[in-house]
């Protein structure tokens, strides 16, 4: 399974067909996934009368938790960013914390995921 970030979800609600096409071509082959902070990130920022619309587009993912386990990943994840001294958003962070607990690629075009270092996250 692969987990969409906010950056692909927000293109492919925008209706970009090269994004639409990439989760597509995904989803033909396994379960797409995205994490509850990804669907936060996405629906906060729709107008209130698509937020069914695009809540029943997400209804197709996988909708991954923030459960103990991501919880250690994220501290994990945030105290090596913090040595390197390459800090991203706190959503990032956890965003990858949920990511590696469920031990699952991240595709995203945000380029701050590059500072985890991870092969696992996939920045376009």
């Amino acid at each position: 399974m692969v987990i969409f970030d906010t950056s692909l979800l927000v293109d492919a609600a925008r209706k970009k067909k090269e994004v639409r096409n990439l989760i597509e071509s995904y989803s033909k082959n396994e379960r797409i996934a995205t994490t509850v902070i990804n669907k936060y990130e996405l629906l906060r920022g729709v107008p209130e009368k698509e937020v069914g619309l695009v809540s029943e587009w997400l209804s197709q993912f996988v909708i991954y938790e923030f459960e103990e386990t991501a919880l250690r990943e994220t501290i994990t994840a945030y105290k090596k960013l913090a040595r390197k001294g390459k800090m991203v958003s706190e959503l990032d962070v956890l965003i990858a914390g949920i990511t590696v607990a469920n031990d699952e690629v991240l595709v995203t075009r945000d380029k701050d995921f590059l500072n985890f270092g991870d092969p696992k996250i996939v920045v376009l």
